[in-house]
């Protein structure tokens, strides 16, 4: 079954979280995708206070593959220093 990944991050500093999902975007997912990966889109919050990252994956499986990957490790990591909290939330596709 198909699911979805988001992240979110609540910061101060939108263009420094959002700079690093766009290089991981751009250098991981569109260059090479990884197998069962979908689509991705780099969300920014009205209130100029929240980044999100949303990725869409044919299975968990696959979601859980680039999860221990050391880019997608990276870039949460250096996303996790600008922000003030972040939290993740996981779906499955319906339609």
């Amino acid at each position: 079954m198909s699911v979805a990944h988001l992240i979110q991050f609540k910061t101060s500093n939108p263009d420094e979280i959002h700079s690093q999902l766009r290089g991981y975007a751009e250098r991981e997912l569109d260059r090479n995708p990884p197998k069962g990966f979908k689509s991705s889109r780099i969300l920014l919050g009205k209130d100029g206070k929240n980044v999100a990252f949303y990725t869409e994956w044919d299975s968990e499986e696959a979601l859980d593959d680039t999860r221990d990957s050391a880019p997608w490790e990276a870039c949460m990591d250096l996303s996790d220093v600008h922000a003030e909290s972040s939290h993740e939330t996981f779906f499955s596709i319906a339609r």
